[in-house]
């Protein structure tokens, strides 16, 4: 567990997760997760995905920004009407520390995040060119175009406020598609195609654009997986391509994840 001050002095906690026989003063690669919700948190517990990150050599940090359940009613209403505002900056205030102390390489870093943590991560990558690759998944790019299909009720009374048709300065200027131009980071995108929380549209439209103006993005859509994925062999994909992803974009790695023998020779059955 660490703790930094972000921006506006607020003090942030957050996870950082470190390869077993990590010494001191030896940057590493760093891939800063954001979680769900927005009043999702990190807890003190065991998660495999930053453990086979750090197996690669990579820093995880978690950070429980401004909006995090767990810490109190200010700090889980520190994003009303302000997302991708505050929260932003306890990402990056975070991301400062573990460079600062010596942990984090500057030139190495990764972002990766689901459902809000899509949200912000897409809306990250419209503020910043630092991270050299990204992996986003479940996101919304555009509130106004997610008001009717979506969920529309937290947004109208806490994150945004108003109505599409009261506020829609406020709509567009907290959506992520209306500054991706700015995006030079590779991403990777993945998205449920019976997800009624955020409609797979809302990746849709992010790959489109980028893919459109030229710029390195994958787009992978998943079939029958609702907002957060349910069976095995999509879970495992949803993994091996993120670390690829990674491994390309932060250590120009030509990563792959060979099954075992096993898989292989039910695979050769299944032809003949």
């Amino acid at each position: 567990m660490i703790q930094w001050k972000s921006n506006d002095g607020l003090p942030i906690e957050g996870l950082l997760y470190l390869p077993k026989n990590y010494k001191s003063n030896n940057k590493l690669p760093l891939i800063l997760n954001i979680h769900g919700g927005p009043a999702g948190v990190y807890t003190n517990g065991f998660s495999a995905s930053y453990h086979i990150f750090a197996s690669l050599g990579y820093a995880s940090l978690c950070p429980n920004v401004r909006g995090s359940e767990g810490y109190g009613d200010e700090l889980l209403r520190g994003n009303i009407n302000d997302i991708g505002g505050g929260d932003y900056w306890d990402l990056m205030s975070g991301v400062d520390y573990v460079i600062k102390q010596g942990i984090a390489d500057p030139e190495k870093l990764g972002v990766r995040g689901w459902s809000y943590g899509g949200i912000l991560g897409g809306w990250t990558l419209t503020k910043t060119d630092r991270f050299k690759a990204a992996a986003l998944g479940a996101m919304v790019s555009d509130w106004i175009s997610e008001y009717g299909i979506g969920f529309n009720f937290d947004v109208r009374l806490w994150y945004i406020g108003g109505t599409p048709w009261d506020n829609p300065e406020k709509y567009r200027e907290m959506s992520s598609l209306s500054f991706v131009k700015n995006v030079k980071t590779p991403v990777i995108l993945f998205h449920g195609e019976q997800d009624m929380t955020c409609r797979i549209a809302q990746s849709m439209n992010y790959f489109t654009y980028l893919f459109e103006m030229g710029k390195p993005v994958r787009f992978l859509r998943f079939p029958r997986e609702p907002h957060g994925f349910r069976e095995p062999r999509h879970q495992r994909i949803r993994m091996v391509e993120e670390i690829a992803w990674m491994q390309k974009h932060i250590k120009g790695i030509d990563w792959k994840c060979e099954r075992p023998k096993e898989e292989k020779e039910e695979k050769e059955k299944e032809k003949q």
